[in-house]
């Protein structure tokens, strides 16, 4: 091989390794800028993720079968998103919370909007007519978060106290079996039981979310104060599912028989009282589902 023929091999060599790192450097520059844009789409998309569907997605994973294990820290982190929410973020139809609409003839006292429904969960909106206060009522084995979104209401709830069994704590399991079979004859006996008061406070749309559990804070009354007033709840499990060993979900009505003292007052289940009835409006926030 010749000094020239040399050069010129050398010098293929040189610019094909020139051109390689050349394109190598381009392909990486714009795999890069790619990425840097995908990234961004992605923040983007999650920044523009309404409230409410974050809210619902974080509510299907709390209460899926599958992550019972972190129900607590799931809760918690559920309530600080629903403290945030506002009735913008669930479409609030605003003429609900005007004094006209409820003027109306015939117009029931309390409206009632779906928001999303399966057998885990119920997320729906309740519109009370000024002054009109929701029965009190109990939540079978539930898990419940009620955000104030318009309106202010007193929210007044109780734990069941069990000064009945001064030794032993409720054995739900018991108590099911004995449910169960009454039940399985036809038989309907309205239930008596002690409550402690465990809050009684007035709720805006500033205030915080407020939890109820399948034992704490389990039976409530809401009154909505001088405007119509709105909130947005999820139930876990829904009424109507079935509790094992004894059947659907029934919501139960109650009145206080007997204050015991300031804080302890007796229960007697009643009939739904006729003033309690719904209408219903559509729910015109983001597709959920």
């Amino acid at each position: 091989m010749t000094f020239v023929d040399s050069c010129a091999l050398l010098s293929s060599r040189l610019f094909y390794k020139i051109f390689i790192r050349t394109k190598f450097l381009c392909t990486n520059t714009v795999r890069f800028h790619m990425d840097v844009r995908d990234e961004a789409k992605s923040t983007m998309e999650l920044v523009n993720i309404p409230s409410i569907v974050s809210v619902y997605r974080h509510a299907l994973k709390t209460f899926d079968d599958n992550t019972k294990h972190n129900l607590n820290t799931n809760l918690g982190k559920l309530k600080s998103m629903m403290d945030k929410l506002r009735s913008e973020d669930l479409g609030f139809d605003k003429t609900l919370g005007e004094h006209d609409i409820w003027n109306t003839p015939n117009k029931a006292p309390c409206t009632y909007i779906e928001v999303f429904q399966n057998s885990k969960i119920n997320m729906s909106i309740f519109v009370l007519k000024p002054g009109f206060k929701m029965p009190l009522h109990d939540h079978p084995h539930m898990h419940g978060l009620l955000k104030v979104i318009s309106g202010a209401v007193n929210i007044r709830s109780f734990s069941e106290f069990p000064l009945k069994e001064a030794v032993n704590v409720i054995d739900f399991k018991v108590r099911a079996k004995h449910e169960a079979a009454r039940l399985a004859q036809g038989i309907h006996k309205r239930r008596r039981l002690f409550a402690e008061v465990t809050s009684s406070r007035m709720c805006t749309a500033e205030s915080e979310t407020c939890t109820l559990t399948p034992t704490i804070s389990n039976y409530h009354e809401l009154e909505a104060l001088d405007l119509p007033a709105a909130f947005f709840d999820i139930l876990s499990p829904p009424y109507d599912t079935l509790i094992e060993g004894i059947g659907p979900r029934r919501c139960r009505y109650y009145n206080v028989a007997n204050e015991i003292s300031s804080n302890l007052v007796e229960l007697q289940e009643t009939e739904v009282p006729k003033c309690f009835f719904c209408d219903q409006a559509p729910y015109l926030g983001p597709m959920l589902g």
